[in-house]
């Protein structure tokens, strides 16, 4: 998917580019814009040396945004629910109070999902690192 934004700010190597909500967006969610967001700027490498205040054309793989995504929340999620199921399913001579015990191993296993997240952080950044990509600046007489 192509989208234009405007380069805000140039730091080394990298440009953080401001998109704005437009229709063709309102559902995809893939760059991570929240729905009650009317804009949100992202970080890439700045392949076209393009200053600060031009606009760009960004070409961004909604599959690589959307196993990221997957990644950080439904790992955790699947995680608080073997928590609990494993706590259900302890029996209750080890652990009299069954609700108690999912309760806990339900936010200690979230966390580990979260702690595990926070360790292979690094290798999600290299894996990830290309969602957005640079593909053109788009002179004053293209915009619109």
């Amino acid at each position: 998917m192509n989208e234009s934004g405007l380069v805000t700010k140039i730091a080394g190597d990298t440009a953080y580019v401001l998109f704005e909500r437009t229709s063709a967006c309102s559902k995809c969610g893939a760059c991570g814009m929240l729905s009650g967001q009317n804009d949100i700027t992202v970080t890439m490498k700045n392949l076209l040396h393009a200053r600060e205040g031009e606009r760009v054309e960004v070409q961004f793989t909604t599959k690589n945004a959307l196993q990221s995504s997957a990644i950080a929340y439904i790992f955790p999620l699947l995680m608080l629910f073997f928590g609990v199921w494993l706590g259900y399913v302890i029996p209750q001579d080890v652990f009299p109070v069954r609700d108690a015990l999912a309760a806990i191993l339900g936010i200690v296993f979230a966390a580990a999902a979260f702690l595990i997240l926070k360790l292979l952080n690094p290798y999600f950044k290299k894996k990830f690192a290309n969602v957005y990509t640079m593909t053109k600046i788009i002179e004053e007489s293209e915009q619109k």
